[in-house]
């Protein structure tokens, strides 16, 4: 039997292909309706939907598809697909009674409010409950397009009809609701509820007007049996989700935002909502992820900003809560709790620049609110805004009450020369004598002071209450070492050497060896010292104290190796490499300092040290490119740093950049009071000839600095604007003896040139170059005027200044000129090159050397010069005309013409040469 199966199976396969073969003939309009009713009956909807579209493919006008299609949509709730075939059904002649009730579902279901309202309620055919749920659907349409007269007519109208049906007591009770008889209305509806328990109309009605009436926890449990009955409506399963939140039932709340979150992750207000509930659970990772999708979806409340900020502070994303703090913090009332985490934030980034600002907005402090106070003071101290931190340390002053408290309240106002530090740290001593902090600050302050009996009171105290502690037997040897008791001083130190021994630390030694060499004994000292380096190699105070030792004794190079070896065996140590550069530094090595410390990768968390030691040593190595882009790096991360900008302010000056400097000493002056800068800005403000802003700046300065010599510099400046030559001169002379620098020099040669006094001018000049000889900028000048007199003298000056810097370009063109002049053009080629090699853009040197082509009758190299120079930003008419005669005598007369027709001459002298070249050469 089993040979018979194969056949059978292929036989069965024949039949089937044939039969579906037959089935594929073209079906009608009808056969798929009756087909998607088949799917229908099969809950299949979705290929119900996709007969009922063949079906009007087939027949676009067949009323009963669209129909049926439109139903369809109604029950899977398409509603707007159900609107447009279910007007199609209408419009092409089916029945109105069955097709309203399903319409008026649809435009319900999408606002369609307007279409509703316009429904025909009395089509024939409609039952008495149908009209009912139509006709109250139309009232509600109708109060929302604001249409109240004709939605109370209605209301009237609808009364009479004869039905029990729910819709005809919620159109009762809505009349109530057009009077605001929300009470009564109330009433109405919840007996409602109690005959439909269940209609979704009711429940939403009921909900609604527990709203209106106060009473949002009655609302949410109605929403609550709505949500029951109708889970799929995810737009009121929001409304009861927020009516949780808002009502502080995060657990309740929870399940319905989760649902949710499932259909639309991305969801701003769900997110938000989330964002809310995680925070109450202290959930901060979480409360922080949502709030920030909710922000990027375009929710940007304040209370989620504080929530996003507040839960990224709690998980230590500190620049999470600065950015969305610091978004709010301008829409925040002042003293609001937001404010203190936005501080503690940027305490936390080393954002100082933004602390004094959202911390005066505070004033209504605790005692929990001193320790944020104080580090915010200290730094806003350190980042140089001591203006700031000023005002907070005296708001801090107030709720300063521990020991430890007043330790950092006096320590503060101790770095701003405010005595007032001293009084709060005694108070924290004797609050709390065990407390060191207290004791060492209290303890440097009453010597910075110099109140070495209290001082000392403070030491014999403090041995009292740490009897094994060696260091108020230090304090006390460095009292005695200021009043120069030396004897007293080194049985303290021995003391404390005594009570330090097996201790990792040399400082008793140290001082001890210290108390020696103040007393001019080397030679011990050198002895204790080397016992110190046996114990303790790579200690960085031993080694310097060494190379002291070393350098007095008129060895300083087996100082410097002794460093240099143990740096060597210690690479990896910061304190030895810096300490290197140190000594190099002052060795004038500064190429060994710079490579050095640049195998270090400049960054913020380097020591001050190393900064400052390779800004100065690029400066002395006239490495001006590199200083500038170090000192930019510097001021990058501590604008406020002094010794970052009055390096800065050194390269300023130099550059002539003037205006720079006064920005720039102007922007540190804002944070901080300080003579120095106050200074620096009179000095690059008279320089950049600003003299009112200047005036203001010279008068805030203390008065003792104002009979200073350099304030006498200033104020022959102030005299010379002035055109007071006789005062200026006296005061700038004063200047000069007591600085005998370039700039003091140049200011009395400007006066004598005023006072037409060019003999005495001429003299000054060369007794300051007798005494400076290196002086090139003095040099140069006098070069300058010994042009006018003996052309041979200042080739000679040129000359000497080139032995001084062989790269000096002017000297270099200078001598090509003069050469040039004497027609001795092989040397004066030589300077003109090297001229243009050494600064190939500056005008200058390209007309002499081009000048001297010209001489040679190499027109063609002498124009390819011009072409580089004669531009639109070429001021100097001399070059231009030079420019133009080169054309001239190369033959070119047209482009001649062309060139003296582009360019109006404003100087005399310049129209006087045009002239004589259009006589000389012809020009038309």
């Amino acid at each position: 039997m089993e040979r018979f199966t194969g056949p059978k199976l292929r036989f069965v396969s024949a039949i089937l292909v044939l039969g579906i073969m037959a089935g594929c003939g073209k079906q009608s309009s009808e056969e798929y309706i009756q087909e998607a009713k088949q799917y229908l009956e099969e809950d299949n909807s979705a290929a119900a939907i996709v007969a009922l579209k063949n079906a009007v493919k087939t027949a676009p006008k067949s009323a009963p598809a669209r129909y049926e299609l439109g139903r369809v949509y109604v029950i899977q709730k398409q509603y707007e697909s159900a609107e447009k075939e279910l007007n199609r059904a209408l419009e092409y002649g089916f029945e109105a009674s069955k097709v309203l009730p399903l319409l008026t579902q649809a435009y319900q279901s999408t606002g369609a409010y307007s279409a509703l309202s316009k429904i025909e309620h009395e089509q024939a055919g409609l039952t008495s409950v149908e009209k009912a749920e139509i006709g109250y659907f139309k009232v509600v349409s109708l109060a929302r397009l604001d249409n109240v007269t004709e939605a109370k007519l209605l209301i009237e109208d609808l009364r009479s009809l004869d039905t029990g049906s729910v819709y005809k007591g919620l159109t009762a009770a809505y009349s109530l609701v057009l009077d605001s008889d929300f009470e009564n209305a109330l009433i109405a509806v919840s007996a409602l509820k109690d005959e439909s328990p269940q209609n979704a109309e009711v429940l939403k009605l009921l909900a609604q007007l527990h709203l209106a009436s106060n009473q949002p926890k009655e609302a949410a449990d109605v929403f609550k049996d709505y949500v029951q009955f109708y889970p799929e409506d995810s737009q009121t399963t929001f409304v009861l989700a927020k009516l949780l939140v808002d009502l502080g039932e995060m657990s309740a709340a929870e399940p319905y935002v989760d649902s949710l979150l499932k259909i639309n992750k991305q969801h701003g207000l769900l997110n938000q909502l989330k964002a809310a509930i995680s925070i109450s659970k202290e959930n901060y990772s979480d409360a922080l992820k949502h709030a920030e999708i909710a922000i990027s979806n375009g929710v940007d409340e304040l209370s989620l900003r504080l929530i996003a900020g507040y839960a990224a502070y709690q998980e230590q994303d500190f620049t999470g809560a600065n950015r969305h703090l610091s978004y709010i913090a301008g829409a925040l009332p002042n003293n609001h709790p937001g404010l203190k985490l936005l501080a503690a934030s940027q305490l936390q980034l080393g954002l100082t620049t933004d602390l004094g600002g959202v911390l005066s907005r505070l004033d209504k402090l605790t005692e929990q609110d001193a320790p944020l106070f104080s580090k915010a003071s200290y730094e806003l101290i350190k980042g140089g805004y001591e203006k700031d931190a000023e005002a907070l340390i005296k708001k801090s002053g107030g709720i300063s009450r521990t020991a430890e408290d007043l330790t950092r309240l006096g320590l503060l106002q101790l770095s701003l020369d405010n005595l007032d530090g001293i009084v709060n740290l005694e108070q924290a001593v004797a609050k709390a004598p065990e407390l060191d902090s207290a004791q060492l600050t209290l303890a440097k302050a009453y010597i910075v002071t110099a109140q070495y009996d209290k001082a000392l009171d403070l030491a014999n105290s403090w041995k009292q209450t740490a009897v094994d502690d060696a260091r108020p037997y230090l304090l006390a040897g460095n009292v005695y070492v200021k009043l120069e008791d030396f004897k007293a001083a080194k049985i303290e130190f021995s003391k404390a050497e005594e009570l330090s021994s097996g201790g990792a630390s040399a400082i008793p030694k140290l001082a001890l060896i210290n108390l020696e060499l103040l007393q001019g004994n080397l030679d011990p000292a050198k002895d204790m010292l080397d016992a110190v380096l046996q114990e303790y190699p790579t200690n960085v105070t031993a080694l310097a104290t060494f190379y002291l030792i070393s350098k007095q004794q008129g060895n300083q190079a087996a100082g410097l190796e002794k460093i240099k070896s143990t740096f060597d065996k210690n690479q990896t140590n910061i304190g030895l490499r810096l300490l290197l550069a140190r000594v190099w530094l002052v060795e004038q090595r500064y190429a060994e300092v710079i490579t050095l410390l640049d195998e270090l990768e400049a960054q913020e968390s380097l020591p001050k040290e190393y900064w400052a030691t390779l800004g100065r040593s690029l400066i002395r190595d006239n490495q001006r490119q590199g200083a500038t882009q170090h000192y930019d790096r510097w001021l990058a991360f501590a604008p406020n740093d002094k010794d970052a900008v009055i390096g800065k302010l050194f390269l300023l000056d130099s550059q002539n950049k003037f205006a720079e400097g006064a920005k720039l000493t102007q922007s540190f002056l804002v944070n901080r009071d300080d003579v120095q800068m106050q200074i620096l800005d009179t000095h690059f403000l008279l320089m950049k000839s600003d003299f009112e802003a200047a005036q203001k700046s010279y008068d805030k300065l203390p008065a003792e600095v104002l009979e200073e010599p350099m304030s006498k510099g200033f104020l022959a400046r102030f005299q010379l604007s002035r055109k007071e030559l006789e005062p200026a001169l006296a005061n700038a002379e004063i200047a000069y003896d007591a600085t005998k620098n370039s700039r003091n020099l140049l200011l009395v040669i400007h006066i004598l040139d005023l006072m037409e006094q060019a003999d005495k001018s001429l003299l000054f000049l060369e007794a300051h170059l007798e005494e400076k000889p290196n002086d090139l900028i003095a040099r140069m000048l006098y070069a300058e005027r010994q042009i006018g007199g003996d052309i041979g003298a200042a080739m000679l000056t040129y000359k000497k200044a080139l032995e001084q810097n062989p790269n000096n370009y002017i000297a270099n063109n200078n001598l090509a000129y003069l050469y040039l002049q004497q027609g001795e053009l092989d040397i004066a080629k030589q300077f003109a090159e090297k001229a243009a090699e050494l600064n190939p853009d500056n005008a200058e040197t390209l007309d002499t050397l081009a000048q001297i082509y010209v001489a040679e009758n190499d027109y063609e190299e002498a124009l390819e010069l011009y072409s580089r120079v004669v531009t639109g930003d070429l001021e100097n008419e001399e070059i231009y005309l030079n420019y133009v005669e080169t054309l001239l005598v190369s033959g070119d007369a047209f482009l001649a013409k062309r060139k003296i027709e582009q360019r109006e001459m404003k100087l005399q002298e310049s129209l006087d040469r045009v002239q004589a070249l259009i006589a000389e050469y012809g020009i038309e």
